[in-house]
């Protein structure tokens, strides 16, 4: 019964979010961009893109509470506390999004659909939907027995996918974000200087900052680069494509 209360809220964070990203990206840019055209009516468009991000999201909680009426998984074994439970969930979802992403740049069966989202030239708050759908299709293959194992609380998943959103739609905008605020934030979350370096058309910058919502994984992990301001030219070296090859 909860969730249905959810839905809305999700749905109405997710827009604000994206409604405050895409204004500030219109009106304070990182760069101008020749072949990018704020307008009400593309601003009109993410919203159906954020809507339909929502209802996948609440339909996935949805499945999550039905299977945890008959399997606890993991993590609800381990505690009956609900706020332990919520916290688990939510840090093991962002630690499966950084290896799911850093092994699509090292098996090239996956990079091939992955490569996609690398080709754009221009970041801007609509790259962060341009994604091959049979990426996004394994992608929610594998977490449909992965999550019920572990006992994602279906709380968790809602939230953890609002913040996820926020997150990425602000990391891949154009938005001018100062330096000092840039760095400041990177010691928590991926910023736009971080994941914009994971967009180089450099290797060894590309194959790097793969952190989604926490950027520390990337720092356990060894897959972290430092943003110094450095020029940064977008794309794909055809050439060179996966961290490891596969």
């Amino acid at each position: 019964m909860y969730l249905q209360w959810w839905i809305l809220l999700l749905a109405a964070l997710m827009i604000t979010a994206y409604s405050i990203i895409y204004f500030l990206e219109w009106k304070h840019p990182r760069y101008m961009l020749p072949h990018v055209h704020h307008s009400v009516k593309l601003w009109l468009q993410g919203c159906l893109n954020t809507s339909a991000s929502a209802f996948t999201s609440f339909l996935f909680a949805s499945y999550l509470f039905f299977i945890s009426k008959h399997f606890t998984g993991l993590f609800g074994g381990i505690t009956d506390n609900v706020w332990l439970h919520f916290i688990l969930s939510f840090i093991f979802l962002d630690f499966i999004i950084y290896w799911w992403h850093r092994i699509n740049h090292i098996f090239s069966g996956l990079w091939k659909f992955h490569v996609l989202h690398h080709k754009e030239q221009e970041l801007n708050v609509f790259s962060t939907f341009h994604f091959d759908p049979k990426e996004i299709l394994i992608s929610t293959s594998w977490r449909l027995i992965l999550l019920p194992l572990m006992g994602i609380a279906p709380a968790a998943l809602l939230i953890y996918n609002a913040v996820f959103f926020s997150v990425i739609l602000f990391h891949h905008s154009n938005f001018k974000l100062s330096f000092f605020w840039d760095k400041l934030l990177s010691k928590v979350i991926v910023t736009p200087g971080l994941h914009h370096l994971h967009h180089s058309v450099k290797l060894k910058e590309s194959n790097s900052n793969y952190g989604s919502v926490f950027s520390f994984w990337d720092k356990i992990f060894g897959s972290h680069t430092e943003w110094k301001k450095q020029e940064i030219r977008y794309g794909v070296d055809e050439g060179e494509t996966v961290e490891l090859g596969g």
